[in-house]
């Protein structure tokens, strides 16, 4: 029996020992460590720097604890843009930096080492809260690092730096000076689980049950009204009545007074029959209906405290809930205050620190406030004013670090004074681009409606608020008295401000006056809010082209940073702004551990490597909020193998590839054109920062190269002659295709970029994939796309009937196909379509029809061929036969 040939060895296969087999958790720690020791970082910086810089200027994270997946999505976001900004030509240092002061840390200092606050003095405190910080960075710096985040981690900024200390300083004595820092008894956000007061950004809205009652207030030496009149007030917040000083009413309103069960009550008339229903009054009438004005003569018994309170105009009473009648408490609230100023009302402050009732709390003194709202409501039912009671769950504000609720509460506080400086504001933000369409409206809102920014803390840990009080209590502002703590500050950091006297800190012209020093230290938001007035990248100064920050900054981080540099340079900080959303499960809910549902991103860099957290943060719409679990990882997964398994064939496929000069034709030229068009597309999708864009370009590229180039090419690669014209034109496009698609994809999988790199045969090659440029901006030719979109349809019209005759199995495969083509262009005539087509033979007639070739199969193309092009001794085709001569020669 005759031995089958074998033409095996003859044919030009794939040769590279680039591996299918990712591994990179493993390879990623290796490419990570030689960035870090060749100085990556550092050559790209010294290779532009005299090119035109792009500063993202990072906001930095709380120095608190490992990194979680918010912090992943934030930082791998900002290097893929750093990444690419770089590899465009700008100069980009990227300097990360640590918000460093704040309760957390102090707390969290603490609770690891098991004291108390009082276990220490403030120095020592400072000192170990110090310490705690710096070794939270030195454990985040290492967290980084495994998210292949390129710089340089011995350069950062911390708030904690004498240096940034001294500037912060500068800023406020700037402010304090020009008359826009001043402290004032005003309500603020207090926690008295934080024991300080808060900044609107410190502030969370969360779920809480709280009592909602209505209570009767009686009329006193009342002639207008019967004698058991009383009015009807609506309180969420028992413990508030306690400083009750009026009821306000607006005097345009109509209200009327209502008959129940024998008593008497005024409420707003809108409000009388949600009222009625609140309380399941049954049998109630009308007995009279007035004008607000009516009651502004009045007065009556406050209910807890026993004062004669009168009733006043409120500007905020309003028609949408409750009864028309506001209670007030002017140290409880800030319309309360302005209307407690206004009427001189008795102001009454029953609430400590902590948060517990003092003695003006009367029977309940030394309860917690909150406590105390059960008590108080059995008090007001005993004696007959509690006439409703429910409990509501409503969003209720909530302090941000501790998750505990907070109250309205008149301390006296440093403020930031707004009012003033609002239209610099509202001109600075004009000249930033957003990115996200709502960010520019959401920020100018949010200036709108403030006043004032309250930037002192009653904490230990922070920059202190460097003010002295003179005798009498008030302020000493003299600038001398500044530069010189800000040169102590300067030279030895702001533990000086607790470390020594009021004298040993006070110029010698000053000293011995019994000055006395401010214990408030400043918000965090002033310090990482001036960060763009202390941080120069790469000696860059601010205004820096981009800000990137979670949503949630927009009433912090990106607030404050662009009050502070109004105030300091009259412009804002960023030139462009950009956010992401948060972080959800696969169902769309919002990670917590109490539900379990926290994904920790080194356990998916351990499993999977960073690449793939990478590829699926790129792959997310990041400027809202994105859902993560094991399937949507997969998903990226399965993009991430397509890619790799690609350019495993093209590495092989162009490993005896010599660049010898080519001149595109055909299909070949084509491809080089859609390179072309794609790398334009993937530029303008990086620069407006659409990674998911970017990742959809390459991946629908690739697909469509897998799908239909690589299956024509394959031939010419395998069959042809080595140094065969047309095969050298499919290495030049393939090497062209892997060098654009590595380049491209390097900022988002930055190790397998590099790994792919150093298997890629071009020449002048560098010594890493990162110091390659981003190829420019072409024209690709648009006429020549528009003469090939004919074959395309012609292709698809050839594939469904080829399809049907299979379906019909009158034949096996589409290399056995005849197709006659009726009436084709003179370009389709142009072209080699056997080649093209992948058929056995084409021919032009009056019809077109598709039918099985009587054909031979050459067995080293495996393609079909008539009896003329077909050697039967060898059983290869003309083409195949003279390559194997060629070979045996």
């Amino acid at each position: 029996m005759e031995t089958k040939k074998d033409y095996k060895d003859t044919l030009l296969m794939p040769q590279t020992d680039f591996s299918m087999k990712a591994n990179l958790a493993e390879k990623e720690k290796q490419f990570i460590k030689n960035w870090e020791e060749s100085k990556l970082y550092q050559r790209l910086l010294k290779k532009n720097k005299s090119n035109k810089p792009f500063i993202l200027h990072d906001g930095p994270p709380y120095a608190n604890g490992n990194i979680h997946l918010g912090h992943a999505l934030n930082k791998i976001i900002k290097d893929i843009i750093v990444r690419f900004r770089t590899m465009q030509g700008f100069f980009s240092p990227y300097v990360a930096g640590w918000d460093t002061h704040g309760l957390p840390i102090e707390h969290k200092m603490l609770s690891e080492a098991k004291k108390a606050a009082k276990d220490y003095s403030i120095v020592e405190l400072r000192k170990a809260a110090h310490q705690y910080a710096l070794s939270q960075i030195e454990l985040q710096k290492e967290q980084f690092k495994k998210l292949a985040v390129l710089t340089d981690f011995q350069d950062i900024y911390v708030t904690l730096d004498k240096e940034l200390e001294a500037k912060q300083l500068e800023l406020f004595k700037k402010e304090i000076l020009s008359g826009l820092i001043y402290k004032d008894l005003k309500p603020v956000y207090w926690s008295p689980s934080s024991q300080s007061a808060l900044a609107e950004a410190e502030v969370e809205y969360s779920d809480h049950v709280s009592p909602s009652i209505y209570v009767a207030f009686e009329l006193q030496n009342n002639k207008i009204f019967p004698k058991n009149t009383s009015l009807l007030i609506w309180t969420t917040t028992p413990w508030t009545l306690l400083a009750n000083a009026a009821v306000a009413i607006n005097e345009k309103f109509n209200y009327s007074l209502i008959e129940v069960k024998n008593r008497n009550f005024i409420i707003a008339s809108e409000l009388v029959e949600t009222v009625a229903s609140e309380g399941k009054w049954e049998n109630w009438k009308i007995l009279k209906t007035f004008k607000g004005k009516e009651l502004l003569s009045l007065n009556y018994l406050s209910p807890l405290n026993k004062n004669i309170c009168p009733v006043v105009l409120g500007h905020h009473v309003t028609l949408e809930s409750g009864t028309g009648l506001v209670h007030i408490a002017p140290l409880f609230g800030e319309d309360d205050f302005i209307i407690g100023q206004k009427n001189a009302l008795n102001s009454i402050m029953h609430v400590e620190d902590d948060g517990t009732l003092n003695k003006h709390g009367l029977q309940w003194a030394g309860i917690f406030y909150d406590d105390a709202n059960p008590k108080i409501g059995q008090y007001l039912e005993a004696n007959g004013n509690l006439i409703i009671f429910k409990k509501i769950k409503h969003q209720y504000p909530h302090d941000w670090r501790t998750h505990k609720p907070i109250i309205y509460r008149a301390t006296p506080q440093w403020f930031v004074s707004l009012k003033s400086i609002k239209s610099n504001l509202t001109d600075a933000l004009k000249e930033v681009k957003t990115y996200n369409e709502w960010s520019k409206k959401r920020l100018l809102n949010m200036l709108e409606n403030r006043e004032s920014w309250c930037i002192s803390r009653q904490r230990s840990w922070g920059v202190p608020i460097i003010v002295f009080y003179d005798k009498n209590k008030q302020p000493v502002l003299e600038e001398e008295i500044f530069d010189h703590v800000i040169d102590l500050v300067r030279k030895y950091g702001s533990d000086i401000w607790y470390e020594k006297s009021a004298d040993e800190l006070l110029p010698k012209k000053y000293q011995g006056k019994g000055f006395v020093k401010e214990q408030d230290i400043m918000d965090v938001w002033f310090d990482s809010g001036s960060t763009s007035i202390s941080v120069k990248p790469g000696n860059v100064e601010a205004p820096f082209d981009l800000y990137f920050e979670g949503s949630d900054q927009y009433r912090g981080w990106f607030n404050s940073s662009l009050i502070n540099s109004v105030i300091w340079r009259n412009k804002a900080p960023f030139k462009a702004l950009l956010s992401h959303g948060f972080l959800l499960d696969g169902k769309g809910n919002k990670m917590s551990k109490s539900k379990g549902n926290v994904i920790d991103p080194l356990d998916i860099t351990n499993k999977y490597g960073a690449d793939i957290l990478r590829l699926w943060v790129a792959n997310s719409e990041y400027t809202n909020d994105i859902s993560i679990d094991d399937k949507i990882l997969q998903q990226n997964i399965e993009i991430y193998r397509k890619f790799r398994n690609t350019m495993k064939f093209i590495l092989g496929s162009i490993s005896d590839y010599d660049w010898s000069e080519v001149k595109l034709s055909s299909i070949h030229e084509l491809m080089f054109n859609r390179l072309q068009n794609l790398t334009n597309k993937i530029i303008e999708a990086y620069e407006d920062y659409r990674f998911v864009a970017v990742i959809k370009l390459i991946n629908n590229f690739v697909i469509n190269l897998s799908s239909y180039y690589l299956s024509i090419v394959k031939d010419i690669l395998y069959l042809n002659k080595q140094n065969d014209s047309e095969r050298r034109q499919v290495q030049f496009v393939l090497a062209s295709i892997a060098k654009v698609l590595t380049i491209a994809f390097a900022p988002i999988m930055p190790s397998t970029c590099e790994e792919i790199y150093s298997y890629l045969n071009i020449p002048n090659k560098l010594s890493s994939i990162h110091e390659e440029e981003f190829p420019k901006l072409s024209t690709p030719n648009e006429k020549l796309e528009e003469k090939w979109e004919e074959f395309f349809l012609l292709k698809d019209e050839v594939y469904k009937a080829i399809e049907e005759k299979i379906q019909l199995q009158l034949m096996k495969r589409q290399n056995e196909a005849h197709v006659t083509l009726k009436t084709p262009s003179d370009f389709i005539k142009s072209l080699d379509l056997t080649k093209l087509l992948m058929v056995a033979k084409v021919t032009f007639g009056s019809e077109f029809k598709v039918e099985k070739l009587v054909s031979y199969k050459c067995l080293r193309c495996w393609n079909h061929f008539e009896r003329a092009n077909f050697d039967f001794d060898l059983e290869l085709c003309q083409r195949c036969k003279e390559v194997v001569n060629e070979q045996t020669n």
